[in-house]
């Protein structure tokens, strides 16, 4: 899968960012399709860690966007 522009911030550099989510919880992210020896592999822990730190932040999800992630976690 890939991001839209409009997903990406300004601070973006990378040609075509990507990602993939296998069944077994795992996340490669990249930053160019085609390109799989410049990646990110994250273990489910890492993931974990990932959204932990970021649901921390000012993230200004609406509350329809964090219903649904409420949801996805039941």
């Amino acid at each position: 899968m890939s991001w839209n522009k409009e997903d990406l911030s300004q601070y973006n550099f990378a040609d075509s960012p990507w990602f993939i989510v296998s069944t077994n919880g795992k996340v490669d992210i990249g930053i160019q399709q085609g390109f799989g020896d410049t990646k990110i592999g994250l273990q489910p822990e890492g993931m974990y860690k990932l959204v932990h730190e970021w649901l921390k932040s000012n993230h200004d999800l609406s509350s329809d966007q964090k219903n649904t992630l409420i949801e996805q976690l039941k």
